[in-house]
């Protein structure tokens, strides 16, 4: 049966993320407990799989994604899921606000909510965990007068009591997952194209590379410099733009670019998240 990974347990966004792209595909989900080994998991053929993390609205990239996309394995993106992110403060039944003695839960979360935090909960220890619904598990296990960031649905599957919700810093809070697989996806006329590259260090190197797109007409949906990993200063840039690596444009925009770059990493080409309603 078709294996898909997500970071567990079950009630992470990551899992809605995995039920969303089956959208009832008999297929089979195994949860990973942390990221790095749900994208080791694809790279060794554990999963077919994973719907992983790799930017949220708030807090931007979700680093080790995009760190391990680029150096540490062998996959590619092949989709992508964005849902939105609401979070709510779970405790104990009988467990007030006032009582909270720590918040755990995701680093990714806790920082989407850091106004709230701040306003409500000012001086109270916060943990990070794996991920949220990890949270939840533990409060739910535990005798302390502990609190978790999570969505909604882990207070049925932990039998916890909401304390606030919606407190994320901004209500259009969103996470964008894609989907990792060691092949890619066939062109659909809605794609969007993922790579990773460094130029010289010279001045108009990162002009004369991002003129390539702007000469074809070629849309950029995103770009974002990280270190490069190999000595302090030095960067690649990571792009998103619209677009199949099959589409004679973008074929021909990819190879001048890899053949004038220092370093250079495709990650896939495959379809645009389509909303609700269709866009």
């Amino acid at each position: 049966m078709y294996k898909i990974g997500y970071l567990g347990p079950k009630g992470t966004f990551a899992y809605d993320a995995a039920i969303a792209y089956t959208n009832g595909a008999t297929c089979e989900l195994i949860e990973f407990p942390e990221i790095s080994e749900l994208i080791y998991g694809v790279d060794s053929g554990k999963v077919d799989k994973a719907l992983v993390p790799i930017e949220n609205a708030l807090e931007g990239t979700v680093n080790i994604t995009a760190d391990m996309l680029v150096h540490e394995v062998n996959v590619k993106i092949s989709g992508e899921v964005v849902l939105p992110i609401r979070h709510y403060l779970l405790a104990r039944p009988g467990i007030e606000l006032k009582d909270v003695k720590m918040v755990i839960s995701h680093p990714q979360a806790l920082a989407q909510c850091r106004k709230y935090l701040y306003n409500n909960l000012k001086g109270v220890e916060q943990r990070p965990t794996t991920s949220t619904a990890a949270a939840a598990r533990e409060v739910s296990a535990s005798e302390s007068h502990w609190a978790a960031i999570a969505n909604k649905k882990t207070s049925e599957i932990y039998g916890l009591k909401i304390l606030s919700e919606d407190i994320q810093d901004h209500l259009a809070n969103s996470t964008r997952f894609v989907v990792m697989s060691k092949s890619g996806s066939e062109p659909t006329g809605y794609d969007k194209t993922s790579i990773a590259f460094t130029v010289e260090n010279s001045p108009g190197s990162l002009l004369a590379a991002l003129k390539l797109f702007a000469d074809k007409n070629i849309n950029l949906t995103k770009i974002e410099s990280r270190p490069m990993k190999t000595l302090l200063g030095q960067y690649l840039f990571l792009v998103d733009f619209e677009g199949h690596e099959r589409d004679a444009l973008i074929s021909e925009v990819l190879e001048n670019l890899s053949n004038n770059s220092k370093f250079f990493v495709f990650l896939g080409s495959y379809p645009k998240h389509k909303d609700a309603n269709g866009g």
